[in-house]
């Protein structure tokens, strides 16, 4: 009889096994899904009362799409433009020579007259310097290459998403009771309602802080761009608002952008956009993110914004907001092996 147990419990581990290897490259995929189809239910079903639930959720699904999709091929658009017109030119300094270095090159802070002395002495000797850079040069390109391929898996990956969220739609009642069943296996029914609204309200607060604050940085971002007549403003407020879901990751865009407009003889518009980005959008965001996800997340602010830079780190991007989660279920599991009352850490 325990031989038999101790058989029927390997061929039950060995079938898990196999299940989890198989769904395990749809694994991103399926949580981003799961993300975003708990933060659109209430939208989805307000849909449903005026049309099937499928179209609801076909229709659901082809906004985000258009929303997410969109600005991103518009992006790899530019990008390919831009490429195109440097592979061009590129190409001509190859053939002709380049040519005297630009004036707003020498006036970039600290680094201008190395960048210009450094180009000036290139143009007398560009073949010399191309077969100096080699190395660096196949480095880079090889940089890209991996970038690229990134680039598209994360494409493919979104498309994926989308698909899965899409049937997540139709079977999200049905699936959250079948895992309500198989938790309640192992623990009282109780506890596992518990961990299941702690999760659904970290999911909530996480998402509405960081999405909420990084769409209203996005905002900002282009009213500034705009107003300072910064080329491609609508395009880098884009970018500048996606990195802003990292704290102070729109720095990569907009200090970049005060220095070319600093160096385009433009000073006072580079030191009014860049005191703008600081105390205004920075302003917005310091106040603005504790106070959404305070409204629904279990964690204090610190606590959370370690979850999300420590999720960024071990698990891409999809770890902003799996990091808080698993912070908060084991915050709770902490509280109940102490003998602590629920919530009484995380004040």
């Amino acid at each position: 009889m325990r031989s038999e147990r101790i058989l029927l419990l390997a061929l039950a581990a060995a079938l898990g096994l196999g299940c989890f290897l198989i769904l395990l490259p749809f694994l991103p995929a399926m949580l981003w899904a799961a993300v975003l189809v708990y933060c659109l239910w209430p939208v989805y079903q307000a849909c449903c009362r005026f049309v099937r639930a499928s179209v609801a959720a076909f229709f659901i699904t082809l906004v985000v799409a258009g929303i997410v999709l969109v600005p991103l091929a518009h992006m790899a658009l530019v990008a390919a433009k831009a490429a195109r017109e440097s592979g061009k030119w590129v190409q001509g300094a190859m053939q002709n020579g380049l040519p005297p270095a630009p004036a707003f090159l020498s006036k970039i802070p600290l680094l201008g007259g190395i960048l210009s002395d450094f180009w000036n002495s290139s143009a007398n000797d560009l073949g010399g310097v191309v077969g100096s850079m080699q190395p660096w040069l196949g480095t880079v390109a090889h940089s890209g290459l991996k970038l690229a391929a990134h680039l598209v898996h994360g494409l493919l990956g979104i498309v994926v998403a989308l698909f899965i969220a899409y049937f997540f739609f139709l079977t999200g009642e049905q699936t959250v009771a079948r895992i309500r069943l198989l938790l309640v296996r192992i623990m009282n029914e109780q506890r596992v309602l518990h961990l299941l609204a702690l999760v659904a309200v970290t999911v909530r607060g996480v998402v509405f802080g960081i999405l909420g604050t990084a769409a209203l940085q996005g905002v900002l971002y282009a009213a500034g761009f705009e107003i300072a007549h910064a080329p491609q403003a609508l395009l880098l407020a884009s970018l500048a608002g996606l990195l802003a879901i990292v704290p102070a990751g729109a720095v990569l865009v907009y200090v970049p952008l005060c220095l070319y407009l600093l160096a385009s003889d433009h000073a006072i518009r580079a030191v009014l956009l860049l005191i703008y980005c600081l105390v205004v959008v920075g302003g917005a965001d310091s106040i603005v993110r504790p106070w959404l996800i305070a409204r629904g997340a279990s964690l204090p602010y610190a606590l959370t914004l370690f979850g999300v830079l420590g999720g960024a780190i071990a698990f891409g991007a999809l770890g902003i907001f799996l990091g808080p989660v698993l912070l908060a279920l084991g915050l709770a599991v902490a509280e109940e092996f102490a003998g602590e009352p629920r919530g009484a850490w995380r004040d």
